[in-house]
């Protein structure tokens, strides 16, 4: 039977105590209908963040922060909005719904936990096994790369003793072949299974939920036959695009203090070194080119990004596109310039952590490293070199839609170049005084959000909060549909008249599972809306009269000006026509109340 989602999501939540789930980030302590502690999202000493089991709501009156178990759950544990609620089913003991639980290739859910716990096993043994005389190599490797066991420790790191030594130790376990053959870790050969990591240091590789879903083997023989690095081929638990290596670690930093900036770099050992010399917020992308999922789960830490790929690798296409798939997905992208030849192993190792810090101080912003890019590949001294650099310039130039920005870097390539100013800008048929009003870097990423928040009727609030609420004062069969102009007020309005029709007593807080999050600070404000003594029939009706009332001037204003400059008697006419039946519907609504 196919289950409603966002049924069953409403149900999840009715089953969810939020302020349980709540404070096991945040002491709370309650205060008459709600339960009160210091906002987990920003620093203060005094608690202004509150709790409503009721409405499974939460708000922050410093900050605004709002929203219902499954935000709580995105933004404190760096999840998406399956993965939060996949944690709060759990808890709840409540089965997902299979299309959005067992993922694309239809695995059952028992199957990705098998597999994820002979992983488990496998990496635990591995760690066990770097303990072994057999594993002296792999040692005396780490010592000179300078990892010592506190770092062993902290990324799980292991060794595969030989060919079989790890299977008949998952078969002890009661995984068969195939088991292991599905989890990336055997292969079949002509004298049975084997493991496919045999002789080669272990790198785990572990998801934000702390689970180990692949790994990376690194061989430490001088053998062009034998590759550097084996790492798991896509499985039922792991895909290497949607994969952040170190993420795990990533998350308890989060969990410890806010993150400033993230590092990507291409390697293990890069990922390592910088967490060595104190860049603990470094992860690596897999050796591939950076993909949409892979942004989007950097987006639930921070914002910023610095990469910081090998100095012989960061001019490539392929990193290129990835750099713009970051930006698109609202990161702001820097560009750490690294000496040629070098990766950022090579650089804390030969060169030292504050070298390192100041390449980090001086990293370059993603138009100007496409600009830096363009003018390594064109002779700016010839001619044609020049202006062909110039017109590819002008191309990332154009592409940016903040003027200052678009200022700051005509400006660069006109000092590259020595072209005159007006010249580069006719190139880019940008004009100087482009009547755009913009938008600081602190709201550039939620501008629609904003301003909606910013721009709230306090009349439509206390209507929209009111049918929210179920209030007994609200006539649920009068159509307010003139008030509606976003989706956040049309889910609200339409969550109202849906809990009436069914009789369901949905809680309000369910709304933010629905209202796109670009509307969620207009959202905040409706649900956090404090009903006063005064708030009730009366003023509900002198708020929706007064809305409309301003409506039908708002219209009446336009069809004033229309007939102004309508020259046809026919059309003035039906014009008067229509000014007149909206005097009758103002004067009905004052002499009526309503």
């Amino acid at each position: 039977m196919k289950v409603d989602f966002e049924a069953w999501v409403d149900e999840l939540l009715a089953k969810t105590d939020i302020a349980a789930v709540i404070s096991r980030y945040v002491p709370l302590k309650q205060k008459g209908d709600n339960w009160w502690g210091c906002c987990p999202f920003h620093h203060e000493k005094e608690p202004s963040f509150a709790v409503n089991i009721s409405k499974q709501f939460y708000h922050c009156f410093g900050c605004k922060e709002s929203g219902n178990a499954i935000t709580f759950i995105q933004k404190m544990e760096s999840v998406d909005r399956i993965d939060a609620i996949r944690i709060l089913a759990a808890e709840a003991h409540m089965e997902m719904p299979r299309p959005e639980y067992s993922g694309s290739e239809g695995v059952s859910r028992e199957k990705k936990d098998r597999l994820l716990g002979l992983l488990h096993a496998a990496a635990r043994h591995y760690y066990e096994n770097l303990s072994a005389p057999k594993a002296e190599p792999a040692r005396a490797y780490l010592n000179r790369r300078g990892v010592d066991e506190s770092l062993v420790k902290k990324f799980g790191l292991g060794y595969s003793l030989d060919s079989k030594e790890m299977i008949s130790f998952l078969l002890a376990k009661g995984y068969t072949h195939q088991e292991m053959k599905d989890a990336g870790i055997a292969a079949q050969g002509s004298d049975g299974y084997y493991d496919v990591y045999y002789s080669r240091l272990i790198f785990p590789i572990i998801n934000n939920f702390g689970e180990v879903v692949a790994f990376g083997g690194r061989t430490l023989e001088k053998d062009p036959d034998f590759a550097k690095y084996r790492n798991t081929s896509q499985t039922a638990v792991f895909d290497k695009s949607k994969t952040v290596y170190a993420i795990n670690l990533l998350k308890k930093r989060k969990q410890r203090a806010p993150i400033n900036y993230i590092i990507m770099t291409e390697g293990y050992m890069d990922v390592i070194a910088l967490h060595k010399a104190g860049f603990d917020t470094a992860v690596a992308s897999m050796g591939t080119a950076l993909t949409w999922p892979q942004a989007k789960q950097l987006r639930n830490y921070c914002e910023r990004i610095y990469i910081s790929y090998d100095g012989d690798a960061a001019g490539q296409k392929a990193t290129m596109r990835g750099l713009d798939i970051l930006a698109q997905a609202g990161l702001s992208v820097r560009v750490v310039r690294l000496p040629d030849g070098l990766d950022p192993d090579d650089v804390i190792r030969q060169k030292g952590r504050e070298f390192y810090a100041q390449l980090i101080s001086e990293a370059e912003t993603l138009p100007q490293f496409k600009i830096n890019a363009l003018r390594k590949n064109h002779d700016i001294s010839d001619p044609e070199g020049k202006s062909k650099f110039a017109i590819e310039a002008i191309k990332v130039i154009k592409a940016l839609e903040n003027p200052v920005e678009r200022e700051e870097y005509i400006n660069l390539v006109r000092d590259i170049t020595g072209y005159n100013k007006d010249v580069l800008l006719a190139q880019a048929d940008i004009t100087v005084a482009e009547p755009k009003q913009y938008e600081s870097p602190q709201r550039a990423s939620k501008p629609d959000n904003e301003s909606v928040a910013e721009s709230a009727d306090p009349r439509k609030i206390f209507i929209l909060a009111s049918l929210a609420y179920g209030k007994s004062y609200v006539d649920y069969n009068e159509d307010l549909q003139f008030l509606i102009e976003n989706d956040c007020e049309r889910e609200v309005y339409e969550f109202a008249i849906e809990r009436v029709r069914t009789g369901e007593n949905r809680a309000p807080g369910s709304l933010f599972s629905v209202v796109p999050e670009k509307y969620s600070d207009e959202l905040s404000e409706i649900l956090a809306y404090e009903f006063l003594d005064g708030d009730g029939y009366d003023k509900y009706v002198a708020c929706i009269v007064a809305l409309k009332l301003e409506q039908i001037d708002k219209e009446k204003r336009k069809l004033a000006a229309d007939y102004s400059e309508e020259k046809d008697i026919a059309v003035k006419k039906e014009l008067a026509i229509r000014i007149a039946g909206l005097d009758a519907e103002k004067a009905k609504l004052k002499a009526q109340g309503r």
